[in-house]
């Protein structure tokens, strides 16, 4: 899990979510206590919250005991901060995250399935991950533009340029 790159992109105003996803919930609520609440609590401006998932799983895990941090100015997270049974497929997942694409949805989807990284192109030329999903490779427009954003807001921001890598 790239938490750095997603957590640096929240507190940036580029992710609307993150999920903490340990899949286990001692090392969730570690985090939650050592990193996440520290963090949150230090921020001069109160744009982030978070909320300890429970009942809820997706099509490829089960997140009860996961971190989300949110913007409190996103909009439609009801599915999320709620505490009732539900499944949640991957494609609301990856809207909610802001991924540009999703996991395959079928057999037939997977040999279509593009990873994406994006890394910190650091002025030693060392890659430094810092998030990772997959598209669909329909969907390799949208993620190019959906980069082209990321970029520009981390280079005006951090003065720090990205990379990308699709496979």
């Amino acid at each position: 899990m790239l938490i750095y790159g997603e957590f640096g992109f929240a507190l940036l105003g580029l992710k609307p979510c993150v999920l903490v996803e340990f899949r286990d919930a001692r090392v969730n609520k570690f985090y939650l206590e050592t990193v996440i609440q520290p963090v949150l609590f230090a921020l001069k401006e109160k744009t982030l919250d978070y909320h300890v998932i429970r009942n809820t799983k997706t099509p490829e895990s089960d997140l009860d005991g996961c971190v989300f941090i949110y913007s409190k100015t996103a909009s439609d997270l009801s599915t999320m901060l709620t505490d009732k049974e539900q499944m949640i497929s991957e494609d609301t997942m990856a809207l909610l995250l802001d991924y540009p694409g999703h996991l395959p949805n079928s057999e037939e989807e997977i040999p279509t399935m593009k990873s994406v990284i994006y890394f910190h192109n650091r002025p030693n030329k060392q890659l430094v991950a810092l998030t990772s999903f997959a598209i669909q490779i329909t969907e390799k427009e949208k993620t190019l533009q959906h980069f082209r954003e990321y970029y520009a807001i981390c280079k005006e921001k951090l003065d720090i340029e990205l990379k990308l890598l699709i496979q």
